[in-house]
């Protein structure tokens, strides 16, 4: 973290640097794909007007088809060829749409072949002369407007980062001295309204293999995909655990462990498939060998939070993951053939970032995969993030960076260019959240940005409003339904990461006054008609605090909790666990709450010392006797909030 320094007031890594957006590897593609259209217009042009060999009005007609998809339908000229163009247009933005969503190259390709082929089986016994020079227009006309539209933007955005870095260090400081101090570890606690949040994930997590019950299921190519809405519940429940219940296994791993089984079925999977068919013209179905990294890398973080958190090393053997595909094909992985596969590609491609679909890199994805990157190193003491963070900053600056400094969702591997417009103040938001724990300074930079120019918060009334949003800004990505107030779910999690604390309650009541929630018929609460994923920001916004995301990826737990006892069976449905944590490494501090009706539970808990008594209330009259494998088993009566602090009994003591 940079430090505030009051003689320049600057956060100097903060600032946006002046090379933004300057980067030779997306120049160089975007020169050789114009290039490439180039010479097939001349291509074009030049068959069209030659005269040296005698071309069939057909011919002529398909050749100029070359500039362009659709072209050889002006030159036919004939009434079914007109009929084309006008289909050929249409088909045009939802052809480009499909190489966008689902990585289908085939998709555009296959319209330009088939306009061609069409221009020369609609041509007349004669050809439209002028339509050479019309088409040759109508080209240059749209480069020429999306060239001056990209000068002309780059120059608002040129100023707009001035503006920008003339705020942004006061805007961090403002920031630092708002953020409120998570709470000590050894007070942190849900409350019973925060846990039936929590509730509801693991429901969700606890059904068959099959059962698809209160997932979205619309496509399985984009954000609403079910390995979004999975991985998303493995991130809350690793977040709800690695803080508030670290010496909780029970229920809550198994929860993680269903979800982790999830995510490598077919029905996950499948789609996989198709996208390297008519992306990339093979039939390699391997998830992870090669551009898929919104299966490796997001896979990946849940993967290793699970494992960090817990010391689970089971998805660590090889083959412990076996991808289907389809019910007979299946790839065999692990964690670390994983963390290889990314590794590897961040340091062979030239852009550092590889893809997600065929061809499209999607820096929010890299942005999860250097999360589960830096755990694995972490934990299995590695220097694979090390290794490469260096090219990616530098990378991400040049090539994936606005002029205004804002992060670029989305760029073309094959083309070098981008989709304007995807995404605007939002972009900002989440990048505050997924540059954690790699390049933190990024991710200041990008909360000072959306709190500065998208926030109105009045602290006398605590009213809160969010300006300047546009287009998807607007959109439940896990649903594609408008919804204004979806954002607010994000903005909770965010806020309650950087420790302000009056705008992350303040978010958290509009989605209560606005959207409101359900009760479930297990008790559990949701958001009422948003996404799981959407839901999914909303829990995370109930349970970070302070830096509370970037100590879970870059430390984990604590040695003491590592060391001290686990609890390890508790029933579910029966109880619900607000706080497991030892504060001594041979304690165990456990909150629970009935899920349903109180009564007496039987809990078990292993890794005590063989052999020592505990007790297990506050006036100390009841005690258990560790066996030889250091476990016991408790009876509990929860009613309420009710405490349980397993601790070495006087005449145990060491």
């Amino acid at each position: 973290m940079a430090t505030y320094n009051k003689e320049s007031e600057a956060y100097t890594k903060e600032i946006i640097p002046e090379h933004v957006g300057k980067g030779a590897v997306r120049k160089f593609h975007q020169n050789v794909t114009l290039m490439t259209w180039l010479s097939l217009a001349t291509i074009g042009v030049t068959g069209f007007y030659q005269t040296r060999i005698e071309f069939t009005p057909a011919v002529r007609s398909a050749i100029l088809g070359l500039l362009f998809p659709g072209a050889g339908y002006i030159a036919s000229g004939t009434l079914s060829a007109v009929l084309l163009l006008v289909l050929t247009v249409v088909l045009v933005p939802l052809s480009l749409f499909a190489w966008f969503g689902a990585g289908a190259i085939l998709m555009p390709v296959t319209l330009w072949i088939l306009s061609t082929i069409g221009a020369y089986f609609t041509a007349g016994e004669t050809v439209f002369e002028y339509s050479g020079y019309i088409s040759i227009c109508l080209l240059a006309s749209l480069l020429g407007y999306l060239n001056r539209f990209s000068a002309n933007d780059r120059k608002k955005r040129t100023e707009r980062r001035h503006a920008r870095n003339t705020f942004i260090p006061s805007a961090l400081n403002d920031i630092d001295k708002r953020a409120v101090p998570a709470p000590p570890e050894s007070d942190r606690e849900l409350t019973l309204c925060e846990l039936r949040k929590v509730q509801y994930l693991i429901d969700q997590a606890n059904r068959g293999p099959d059962d698809w019950t209160d997932f979205n299921i619309i496509d399985q190519f984009q954000t609403s995909a079910l390995r979004y809405q999975i991985y998303e519940s493995m991130y809350c429940l690793s977040a709800y655990q690695g803080i508030y219940a670290p010496n909780c296994h029970a229920y809550v791993s198994q929860a993680l462990r269903n979800l982790i089984e999830k995510a490598l079925l077919p029905k996950v999977n499948n789609f996989w498939k198709w996208e390297t068919l008519w992306g990339k013209f093979s039939t390699d179905y391997d998830p992870i060998k090669k551009d898929n990294i919104m299966v490796s890398g997001f896979f990946l973080q849940g993967l290793m939070l699970y494992t960090a958190n817990t010391g689970d090393t089971r998805y660590a053997k090889p083959g412990a993951l076996k991808f289907k595909i389809t019910n007979n094909i299946e790839y065999p992985h692990s964690i670390h053939s994983i963390a290889e596969s990314l590794a590897r590609q961040w340091k062979s491609n030239p852009y550092c970032f590889f893809p997600c679909e065929p061809n499209w890199i999607y820096t929010p994805c890299n942005f999860q995969g250097l999360i589960g990157e830096v755990i694995y190193d972490r934990f299995f003491d590695t220097n694979y993030v090390k290794d490469v963070i260096g090219p990616l900053e530098d990378s991400l600056t040049v090539n994936f960076t606005e002029e205004d400094g804002s992060i670029l969702p989305i760029r073309s591997e094959l083309t070098g260019f981008t989709l304007p417009g995807l995404c605007g103040a939002l972009g900002d938001l989440v990048n505050a959240l997924f540059c954690r724990g790699h390049l933190d300074h990024i991710a200041r930079r990008m909360w000072a940005i959306f709190r500065t120019e998208s926030v109105r918060f009045d602290p006398v009334t605590g009213g809160l409003e969010l300006v300047g949003l546009v287009g998807a800004d607007k959109l439940d990505a896990g649903n594609y339904k408008t919804n204004e107030y979806n954002i607010f779910g994000i903005l909770s999690f965010v806020a309650g990461e950087f420790g302000d604390e009056d705008v992350r309650k303040a978010a958290i009541k509009i989605l209560n006054e606005k959207i409101g929630f359900e009760t479930m018929p297990t008790g559990s609460m949701r958001l009422k008609g948003v996404s799981n994923s959407s839901n999914s920001c909303m829990v995370r916004g109930q349970l970070l605090r302070n830096s509370d995301w970037k100590n879970l990826i870059a430390k984990g737990p604590s040695n003491t909790t590592l060391a001290g006892p686990i609890l390890t069976q508790a029933p579910y449905p029966g109880v619900l666990v607000a706080k497991a944590r030892s504060h001594t490494s041979k304690d165990l501090d456990l909150v629970f709450y009935p899920s349903k009706d109180p009564g007496i539970f039987g809990i078990s808990v292993s890794r005590l010392i063989p052999g020592k008594s505990y007790s297990f209330d506050n006036n100390g009259k009841r005690a258990v006797v560790a066996g030889s494998d250091g476990s016991a088993k408790i009876d509990v009566f929860v009613e309420g909030r009710t405490q349980v602090h397993l601790v070495l009994a006087k005449n145990s003591s060491l």
